[in-house]
């Protein structure tokens, strides 16, 4: 596997799972050692081609990993990216044969195997993707276990071991502190639970470091506030909401919000009643894709 000392990183994932890193620069097994012609050029279109996948241009991305492909194919990291590429022009067979071969050809590349796990639990192989991940558990080296981590807790969810997959959520963050994805999911299933001011806190968390402007973990804190009962903070976190992000959904679900607090404070008080229902999340809030 190709050293990755001093390659330069960015890393994403999509939808409910996580995907492992994109490589920006690709590194020589020995950086000292000469590199054909070919390999160079290689790495050119590796690099672009990377480049355009963090940027979103998945048709350019694949367009220079391909042609990387064509100088070097028996580069892991390339067909890794390749397999992505694919992955996001809605091509998942394609996408599965570049992973495979990525990990054919390093057999320890374990940012192939999460991609690959992340793609066969997505196509609902579950199975297939526990043994990618499960592989991945054993590479003691390998610096983005909190990603395999929380891949392990959904797949966990979706075999309804919802036990386990606490254990691995819990193990995701402890691994990567700032990991966001993992505090956000955590709230999730604290919320299912009822089990309020942990959800809040892991809330609290979600919304800082990379995801500090993401609106998701904001609006899912005012929910558990309200069903703390604190609708102050309640409403103080929904009019910042609405002031920071009034170009998204949540504007217009933060304002709904707002309306229900004033109706129970009014409720509340012509009743003399200061006890609330629990304030369920509604059904369209999904996992933000951070």
């Amino acid at each position: 596997m190709k050293n990755t000392l001093k390659c330069i990183k960015r890393h994403g994932f999509f939808g409910a799972f996580a995907f492992a890193t994109l490589l920006l620069a690709s590194c020589s097994t020995n950086e000292l050692a000469e590199k054909s012609s070919e390999q160079k050029k290689a790495e050119i279109y590796y690099g672009q081609g990377t480049n355009e996948l963090v940027k979103k241009n998945y048709s350019q991305a694949l367009i220079n990993l391909v042609k990387a492909k064509e100088f070097d194919p028996n580069d892991s990291l390339v067909r890794n990216n390749l397999g992505m590429a694919y992955y996001f022009r809605e091509q998942p067979v394609l996408a599965e044969k570049e992973l495979l071969k990525a990990i054919s050809l390093d057999n320890k590349n374990s940012d192939a195997r999460v991609n690959l796990g992340s793609l066969y639990m997505e196509l609902n192989r579950l199975k297939e993707a526990r043994v990618q991940f499960t592989a991945v558990l054993e590479d003691l080296t390998y610096l983005n276990q909190f990603r395999n981590y929380f891949n392990l807790g959904i797949l966990s969810l979706k075999e309804g071991d919802r036990a386990s997959a606490f254990e691995f959520l819990l193990k995701s963050v402890k691994e990567r502190d700032e990991y966001c994805q993992g505090h956000f999911k955590l709230g999730e299933l604290y919320l299912e639970e009822y089990k309020f001011k942990q959800a809040l806190s892991s809330f609290q968390e979600s919304a800082k470091g990379t995801c500090v402007n993401e609106p998701a973990p904001h609006y899912q804190q005012a929910l558990a506030l309200m069903n703390l009962n604190r609708f102050e903070e309640s409403r103080a976190k929904l009019k910042m909401i609405i002031e920071k992000f009034p170009k998204t959904r949540f504007n217009s679900l933060a304002n709904i919000q707002l309306k229900k607090i004033s109706s129970e404070l009014r409720e509340q008080s012509a009743n003399g009643n200061f006890q609330t229902e629990v304030i369920k999340e509604s059904k369209t809030i999904e996992s933000p894709n951070f």
